[in-house]
C-alpha cells in the first residue's frame, strides 16, 4: 500500500513518551488512550498488561442472514408499489471492505471519550459494508476503542492490520521468521491480542522482500488456523504485495505467484493498480473463491481503476460485474483533501455533501444490511463542528442522502446542504410519493412504540405518515399506516392496520426525554404511536410527505413495551 506524505507517522500520535520506557507505558493504570504496537520487545508487555479500556469493547452485534441488493431508484416510489425489497441469503453476495487510512491513524480516534475538535473525520455507512480495517504503518496495528465499538454495534468485523515495510521491515521479518518456534510464538501472540482485545482479525501487509518464504507460508496458514481456533467468525486478509519467490512485487490480481497466501487464509486484499485483463486472470484462478477476493480501489487515485476520487464508481461496476468483493481504500479522501476554512459550520456541510456524494455514487455497488434490533436515532454520525465522539453514532437511513442522480457526481460544492430532507421538488406531482427510510429485519410481538421528531421547512404547514411493512410466519404482508392525522375509523384487517397519533403524556414524555439537548436546540414536532401486534416481522419504514413539499427529519424510533404509566 503506497503511502501519502501526509500518512508519515507523527510522533505526538504514539502512545508511548520517550521519557518513559514501553513497559512502564503500557501498565493498566495508563488507560486514557489506544495504540499501536511498535516493536516486537513490547508485544509480551501488553499481553500481560494490557489497558483497562478492553472491558469496554462490546460484542459483535449478529446481523440479518439477508442483505438487499441497491438499486438506483430505492430512494423513493410510488405510494402504490411501496413493497419490500428482495432479500438474498448474505452468504452468496461479494463483499465490502474499507480499509480506514487517515493520516497515519491514531488522531483524536485513540481517545476514550468524546473530544471537543470537531470537524474530523467519521465513517457511517455501517449497513452497507461488510468488513472495516484500521490501517497504520506500525507493525501492529490495533483498532481504536471507539471504532472497535461502532462496528460491533453495526455488525461489522473489525480488522487489525500486521505490517512490515521495506529495509526495517525485512529485518523484523528476519527475527519473525528465523525458525518454526519463533513464527509459532508469534502468531500465537497475534491470537493473543485478538483474544484480549477482542476484534475480529488481521490484515497481512508484507511490503518488503524475503530470501525465504517457507517460514512465512508457514505463518499464513499457522495464524489462519490459530485465529479461527479462537473465534470460528475472525479473518485473516492476505494484502497482494509479496509473491512466493520472496520477491516484493505486487501483482494486482490473483495469480499462480500470491495464490497460496490465499489457498491459506479468508480472502486477498488485490493492490488497487490493477487492468481488466487482471480481472479475468483472478477469476480464472479464485474459481469458486471468488467471493473471497477483494479488489482494492484506491480513493485517491494513485494508478487506480478508473482514476479514483469521485470516479470509484467506474472501478465497482466491472468488480461487481465479476461477481467479487471489493476493498474500498481510505475514503478518508473525502475530508482529508477538502478546501480549510475558518466557517466552521460550513467545512463541515461541505465534508457531508462531499462524503454522501463520493458514497452515493457507490449505491447500486453496494447491499444493504437491514437493521436487526430496536433503535432511536438523531441521525449523528459522530462528529459536528464542534464535537468529535464515534462512540455516539447513531443508526443512518438505509438509504445513503444524496439530491442528484448516480449517474453524474456533481462537484461537491454544487451540492445543496443534506439535512434529511424529504422533498417533493422534483418529483411528479400527480403521484403519491413514500420516502424508504430503513430496511429492517426486527421481530414485533406485543406492544410497539414507534417516534418521529420533524423540523418544518420554511415554516410551511407539512403533514407526514408513516408506513411500515411487516411479514408473518407464512409470508403475509401487511402494512402499518401511522397516520399525520387523527382518524375517527380506523382499519384493521389482515392487509392493513391504521393507528392514529398517540395522545398518552407518559408516551409523550418518554421520547421526549430521550431528546432532551436536541429540543432544547430546535423547535421540533414529536408524534408517536401505539399499536399492538402478533408476531411477525418488521421488513421496511418509510415516510410520505401528505401535505407540504418538504420537512426535516431529525428523529426516528422504535422500541417495545414503553411503559405508560
Amino acid at each position: 500500500m503506497s503511502t501519502l506524505e501526509s500518512d508519515k507517522v507523527d510522533e505526538k500520535c504514539i502512545l508511548i513518551p520517550p521519557a518513559v520506557s514501553e513497559k512502564e507505558a503500557m501498565k493498566p493504570n495508563y488507560s486514557n488512550e489506544c495504540f499501536p504496537i511498535t516493536t516486537l520487545e513490547s508485544i509480551a508487555a501488553i499481553i500481560d498488561n494490557p489497558p483497562l479500556w478492553v472491558e469496554r469493547v462490546v460484542p459483535l452485534k449478529e446481523r440479518s442472514s439477508t442483505v438487499v441488493q441497491n438499486i438506483i431508484s430505492d430512494c423513493h416510489c410510488d405510494l402504490k408499489k411501496f413493497t419490500s425489497r428482495t432479500r438474498v441469503d448474505k452468504r452468496f453476495v461479494p463483499k465490502t471492505l474499507v480499509c480506514h487510512d487517515y493520516k497515519g491513524g491514531y488522531l483524536e480516534d485513540k481517545f476514550l471519550s468524546s473530544t471537543n475538535t470537531g470537524n474530523l473525520y467519521s465513517f457511517y455507512n455501517w449497513d452497507h459494508i461488510d468488513i472495516f480495517v484500521y490501517f497504520s504503518h506500525h507493525l501492529i496495528t490495533i483498532p481504536p476503542l471507539c471504532w472497535i465499538n461502532a462496528a460491533h454495534k453495526n455488525g461489522v468485523k473489525i480488522l487489525g492490520t500486521l505490517i512490515t515495510e521495506f529495509g526495517p521491515g525485512t529485518k523484523i521479518c528476519e527475527k519473525i521468521f528465523k525458525d518454526e518456534d519463533t513464527m509459532r510464538i508469534f502468531a500465537t501472540s497475534l491470537t493473543q491480542i485478538l483474544k484480549i482485545f477482542r476484534f475480529d482479525g488481521w490484515l497481512l501487509n508484507i511490503e518488503n522482500s524475503l530470501p525465504d518464504t517457507e517460514m512465512l507460508k508457514k505463518f499464513v496458514n499457522y495464524l489462519s488456523i490459530s485465529t479461527r481456533s479462537h473465534n470460528p467468525d475472525n479473518l485473516v486478509i492476505w494484502y497482494d504485495s509479496i509473491i512466493e519467490t520472496g520477491e516484493l512485487k505486487w501483482q494486482n490480481e490473483l495469480n499462480p505467484l500470491n495464490k497460496f497466501f490465499f489457498d491459506n487464509c479468508d480472502g486477498i486484499f488485490l493492490n488497487y493498480v490493477w487492468t481488466q485483463e487482471n480481472i479475468k486472470n483472478t477469476i480464472e484462478f479464485a474459481k469458486h473463491r471468488s467471493l473471497d477476493v477483494y479488489v482494492g480501489v484506491d480513493v485517491f487515485g494513485r494508478n487506480t481503476f478508473g482514476g479514483g476520487q469521485f470516479n470509484c464508481f467506474k472501478a465497482a461496476q466491472i468488480i461487481r460485474r465479476h461477481n467479487l468483493s471489493m476493498a474500498i481504500f481510505a475514503p478518508g479522501w473525502t475530508h482529508e483533501t477538502l478546501p480549510g476554512t475558518e466557517n466552521r459550520q460550513k467545512f463541515f456541510e461541505d465534508f457531508v455533501n462531499r462524503d454522501c456524494a463520493f458514497w452515493n455514487s457507490l449505491w447500486p455497488y453496494l447491499y444493504t444490511h437491514p437493521i436487526t434490533h430496536f433503535f432511536k436515532t438523531s441521525f449523528f454520525m459522530g462528529v459536528d463542528q464542534d464535537v468529535y465522539n464515534i462512540f455516539s453514532q447513531h443508526q443512518q437511513l438505509s438509504k445513503i442522502k444524496h439530491p442528484k442522480s448516480i449517474e453524474w457526481v456533481p462537484n461537491f460544492s454544487e451540492i445543496p446542504t443534506l439535512k434529511n430532507k424529504f422533498t417533493k421538488e422534483f418529483l411528479n406531482s400527480s403521484l403519491c410519493y413514500i420516502h424508504r427510510l430503513f430496511t429492517c429485519d426486527i421481530f414485533l410481538s406485543g406492544t410497539i412504540t414507534v417516534y418521529i421528531l420533524t423540523k418544518l421547512f420554511h415554516s410551511q404547514v407539512t403533514l407526514l405518515s408513516l408506513n411500515l411493512l411487516t411479514s408473518d410466519k407464512n409470508g403475509t404482508i401487511k402494512k402499518i399506516k401511522c397516520n399525520s392525522t387523527t382518524k375517527e375509523y380506523l382499519i384493521n384487517n389482515s392487509t392493513l392496520l391504521e393507528v392514529n397519533p398517540c395522545t398518552n403524556p407518559s408516551v409523550l414524555a418518554h421520547v421526549t426525554r430521550g431528546y432532551e439537548e436536541l429540543l432544547l436546540r430546535e423547535n421540533l414536532n414529536v408524534a408517536a404511536y401505539q399499536f399492538a401486534v402478533t408476531p411477525c416481522t418488521l421488513l421496511e419504514i418509510g415516510c410520505t410527505l401528505e401535505q407540504g413539499n418538504a420537512i426535516y427529519l431529525c428523529g426516528f424510533g422504535i422500541e417495545e413495551h414503553v411503559l405508560t404509566l
